[in-house]
Order: C-alpha cells, then sequence, then structure tokens
C-alpha cells in the first residue's frame, strides 16, 4: 500500500525521497523447508540481483491460504499450480462461492514433476505396492494434496480404498510424517530441496514408476485435466532418479492481483528473464524454467504488464 501512495504522490510532482520507495514486495509459499518457499527464495534471489527489486519470501502453511491476501492486494506474489489457480480464479471446486476476481497470472515458473517416494529399503517398487500401506490423506490447507495422491495411486490401479489414510494437513505435515515414519509414501517432487533432504533423513529415496495399467494416463487425465505422464531421464543433480522413470508433471505459476503496481511486476519478469542461472544455483529443479516462455496460455487472464513484456519479448504468438 505504501509503494501505490508514493507512486500515487509522484505522478502529481510532489518529491518523494527516494530511501521511502524501497518498500519490500512480497511473494508468498508454503511455509519454510517446503518446496515452493525454496522457489521462492531462488526467484526472490534473482529478483534481486538482476533487477531492481527487493522481493522476500512470505511463508503461509499452504500456497493456496495465501490467495485471499494476494487477491486482497496485502500480498504482492504467489506461487500456485495450475489447478489450483484455476480453481481459485474461476471459483472452482475449494474456492466455490470464494471466487478470487482479483487475481493475475503473472508467468509460467516451470513443470512442476512428481512422483509417488518410499524408502530406499521399504520392498516397495511399484505403485501397486501400495495397497494395505499407510498413505496421507486429508490436506486440508492444500487444494490439490487428495488429488494428486488419488490421481498417482490410479496410475497404478489403486484409490484411496485400496491403503490405509493417514491424516495430514499439508505438504509441510506429510513430509513431516514420512520422515518420522508414520507414512510409507509422499508426493515426492523431484529435484527440490525439501525433498533431497527427505531423502537424506531417511536414507535413501526411490521414486516409483507410475503407470502399471493400460489406461494410466486417461485415468490421470479424469482426476487432474492439467497434468500428463512424462518419461524423466536420471540427471546429475537429481539423485533420486537412477534411471528412466515415468512421472507426473504439471505447471506452477506466479501470480499477482490486478493492482499490483506495472513496474513491480516489469521488475519481477526482468529479474526472472535474466536470472535462471541464479535461481538454478539454489534449486536444481529450476534447470527446467524456461525464460522464453513464461507465457502460456490457460484460459486465465493475466495482469497487463505482464502481457507487454511478454509482447515486447515476443512470447505472444
Amino acid at each position: 500500500m505504501f509503494r501505490k501512495v508514493v507512486t500515487a504522490l509522484m505522478a502529481l510532482g510532489i518529491c518523494v525521497p527516494m530511501a521511502a520507495t524501497a518498500e519490500p514486495s512480497t511473494i508468498a509459499s508454503a511455509g519454510q523447508g517446503s518446496s515452493t518457499y525454496n522457489y521462492a527464495l531462488a526467484i526472490s534471489k534473482a529478483a534481486n540481483e538482476d533487477s531492481d527489486m527487493d522481493l522476500r519470501p512470505q511463508p503461509y502453511d499452504s500456497t493456496s491460504q495465501a490467495s485471499p491476501f494476494i487477491n486482497a492486494g496485502e500480498v504482492d506474489f504467489g506461487l500456485e499450480n495450475a489447478i489450483a489457480v484455476r480453481q481459485a480464479m474461476l471459483g472452482e471446486g475449494r474456492f466455490k462461492d470464494h471466487k478470487m476476481d482479483n487475481l493475475r497470472l503473472v508467468a509460467r515458473l516451470l513443470p512442476m514433476r512428481m512422483t509417488l517416494g518410499v524408502r530406499e529399503d521399504s520392498g516397495i517398487a511399484s505403485v501397486a505396492d501400495l495397497k494395505g500401506k499407510r498413505v496421507p490423506a486429508g490436506f486440508v490447507q492444500a487444494v490439490t494434496g487428495e488429488a494428486l495422491i488419488t490421481a498417482l495411486l490410479a496410475s497404478g490401479g489403486l484409490s484411496y480404498d485400496d491403503v490405509e489414510r493417514v491424516q495430514v494437513a499439508n505438504f509441510t505435515a506429510m513430509a513431516e510424517a514420512f520422515v518420522a515414519g508414520d507414512t510409507d509414501v509422499l508426493i515426492h517432487v523431484i529435484g527440490t530441496p525439501r525433498d533431497e533432504q527427505v531423502s537424506r533423513d531417511v536414507g535413501g529415496l526411490r521414486a516409483l514408476q507410475l503407470g502399471g495399467v493400460e489406461d494410466a494416463a486417461v485415468k490421470i487425465r479424469e482426476i487432474m485435466p492439467v497434468a500428463s505422464l512424462q518419461m524423466l531421464d536420471p540427471q546429475p543433480a537429481l539423485t533420486t532418479i537412477k534411471a528412466p522413470t515415468q512421472i507426473l508433471q504439471y505447471d506452477y505459476f506466479i501470480y499477482t492481483h490486478a493492482d499490483e503496481d506495472d513496474a513491480t511486476v516489469t521488475a519481477l519478469l526482468k529479474g526472472l528473464y535474466e536470472g535462471k542461472a541464479t535461481m538454478v544455483e539454489s534449486v536444481a529443479s529450476l534447470d527446467w524454467f524456461e525464460p522464453e516462455a513464461m507465457y502460456v496460455d490457460i484460459g486465465l487472464d493475466y495482469h497487463p504488464a505482464a502481457m507487454a513484456f511478454y509482447e515486447e519479448h515476443g512470447q505472444i504468438k
């Protein structure tokens, strides 16, 4: 709010001391140590080094919990998957009767790649082997938690009826329950510092191959239309991917509110466009970020300053 007041005063020709314009911008994420918090740290580092921003992570219990604050303009930016941000902007799913009319997309960040992860010494070698095992459920603070588990299990011909449900609040609680030995599996977000740490904590994490039933891709699309199955080859930075592995992926986005300053949106995009190397230093999976493909039409509105940036950089065909 203070930044908007300063902008208005400057437009009227009223001199404002430069020190007063240094109010930090914020980008919402899940809690410290989560995958999205690490993304937010990496984005902030790039924005602060490669633009004139002072961007700082603002953690919440889950990314979905931040949506109302961004919609109200109390937080500048947020991180969210394509499923949840679509539900928020259109008033669907858990956002039914709570449509966030003021939200606007800023950029596609990267394809989020994930599978089910188990302990290396668990004896679990496939999704089908999870029958009767303890699986995280509930996710009352995370829009996509149960949908993801449902889709991942369905790829191997299972459902929640085939496993033992263990209630967790969000993705951070899911990881903590897995490390504590309260569950046999977690949603493994590949290439993230959080899951690299989880792997170290449990003596090795095995990334399960998705599929196992003939119509696995169809089953996943029925549950999560924006998701797809992809083969992922081993890479030096991906310690849990030891052989070509079929995983699930869908896009993750940065978003804002309609009233965010054009200059702030442009500065963030400049930091992203020029700062990939800086971000990859923090999070290995951000190597999948494509600065030349930050715009993708998913039927949702972008912030006007973002559209201007993409037109200038030839990303809108």
